[in-house]
């Protein structure tokens, strides 16, 4: 007997296989799709990019944390002088102890003191030091006192 050619059908998985493998903008994978690809792959290129570059060329000074006096408000029962600790330094800073002392004629200094949690580096934090005189007429002078490695 004569044998029976093997059906066709056998051809078959592979170029299903061929089809699922579609170049972009074919019909098996939506143009938007490839381009909502294409820009997370650039967004992941560029944060990796930034963290490398960070770790590697990076500041590595030490905090420097200045503070200076924004503005002055009468509050009940004293005064208080907003303040703003800024750190321009290349690493943060934590638990950063600020003190403030007000110095007017015949009269013995009065201070204040204020923390702050966290100054990262190359920012600004806000706070406020409470007088029970008014500042404005007296020398104010304001200092961080130290810091903690975060």
């Amino acid at each position: 007997m004569a044998r029976k050619p093997a059906p066709a059908k056998a051809a078959a998985p592979k170029a299903a296989a061929r089809a699922t493998r579609a170049a972009p903008g074919a019909k098996g994978t939506p143009l938007l799709e490839w381009i909502a690809g294409g820009f997370g792959l650039v967004l992941v290129l560029l944060t990796v990019g930034v963290i490398g570059q960070e770790a590697l060329f990076g500041d590595p000074s030490p905090p420097a944390v200045t503070v200076e006096a924004r503005a002055v408000h009468a509050v009940k029962g004293g005064w208080l002088v907003e303040i703003e600790a800024i750190n321009s330094g290349g690493s943060p800073a934590a638990q950063v102890a600020v003190e403030g002392e007000l110095v007017l004629p015949g009269q013995a200094p009065e201070t204040a003191e204020a923390n702050f949690d966290y100054v990262p580096d190359h920012s600004r934090r806000t706070g406020g030091l409470f007088f029970s005189h008014d500042p404005r007429g007296a020398q104010l002078s304001l200092r961080a006192k130290g810091y903690a490695k975060p």
